[in-house]
């Protein structure tokens, strides 16, 4: 009995959360465009372990001029989230200046962002 108070008393209290407004349809191409809008932002945690030395957005140029920019690593030819893992993955890959220690999770989110970048009209900036 118990639960079919909590039951009730919950549909009451969501029942009270309707809108009146634009149908759930209606807003969703909205909130889509916000979305896709936002999808090259880069993580908060790619910025703060990558963007001190690298370009972590399209068009912005390396704080390190010998560090490429996400985007040109991302549009050169050949690479796969699989290459781009891999690479993550082996630190002795790692220049001695980007001696940072990453966990698979971390690796695939940056390794995803990045693909994010990719442009088949992309041209990267002059150094």
């Amino acid at each position: 009995m118990r639960h079919f108070k909590a039951i009730v008393m919950l549909g009451l209290f969501a029942s009270g959360c309707q809108v009146n407004g634009p149908s759930v349809e209606t807003a969703a191409p909205a909130a889509t465009t916000v979305a896709a809008s936002a999808e090259k932002e880069p993580p908060i945690f790619v910025t703060a372990i990558c963007g001190d030395c690298h370009a972590v957005k399209t068009n912005e140029i390396s704080p390190n001029p010998q560090a490429p920019g996400f985007a040109d690593i991302a549009n050169s030819p050949g690479v796969t989230r699989e290459t781009l893992v891999a690479f993550l993955s082996d630190a002795h890959n790692y220049p001695m200046q980007m001696d940072v220690d990453l966990v698979e999770e971390d690796i695939e989110l940056i390794a995803d962002y990045m693909l994010t970048l990719q442009d088949e009209d992309y041209h990267r900036l002059p150094s």
